[in-house]
């Protein structure tokens, strides 16, 4: 089975896409087989531009009525053979794994964002996973963009963004 390569984004806060975005999308979307997008685009200029790859999103509490009005809040995507649960986030970091938990049965892992702050965490077989903010990081990181590989497992990846010129790639963090 080839694996299958799953880019995540979040909290773009865009209201149209810039020679830096749309160079991140080509670096990193071209030959995804789906591309995540986990609310906060802001305005349906991104959400528009995102789709010339296979897209899937949910809105944020930052998105315009256009993007609220063409996306849920939170939904159910499949990878591969597992099930991914993917929503915004709402409310403050604390405790903002519980409120998402609560949302999601039967997924075998969990994507938001509404933090700016990259995360990925095991808890048993559930991944917790942020891909922080593209431009507006927090927590030490001013931008990052996520991605899953899939095959018997879900392997998960965050890239710390720096500018277009340069990538670094960030070791599994423990938080929210």
């Amino acid at each position: 089975m080839e694996a299958m390569k799953i880019v995540v984004m979040s909290d773009t806060h865009l209201a149209q896409p810039d020679d830096e975005f749309k160079a991140i999308c080509s670096r990193f979307c071209e030959d995804a087989d789906m591309v995540i997008h986990l609310g906060d685009w802001e305005k349906v200029g991104i959400l528009n531009y995102l789709e010339r790859y296979p897209l899937e999103g949910v809105s944020g509490n930052m998105d315009d009525y256009a993007i609220q009005r063409r996306l849920p809040a939170r939904r159910v995507v499949q990878g591969g053979r597992f099930r991914l649960g993917i929503t915004h986030g709402w409310g403050a970091a604390q405790g903002i794994r519980q409120r998402i938990g609560e949302q999601f049965a039967g997924v075998d892992a969990i994507l938001f964002g509404h933090t700016h702050q990259p995360l990925i965490l095991r808890e048993g077989r559930m991944l917790w996973f942020n891909p922080g903010s593209m431009f507006l990081g927090r927590g030490g990181c001013r931008g990052s963009i996520g991605l899953l590989k899939i095959e018997e497992r879900i392997e998960a990846e965050i890239f710390e963004l720096h500018g277009r010129a340069g990538l670094k790639k960030m070791e599994e963090r423990v938080g929210a």
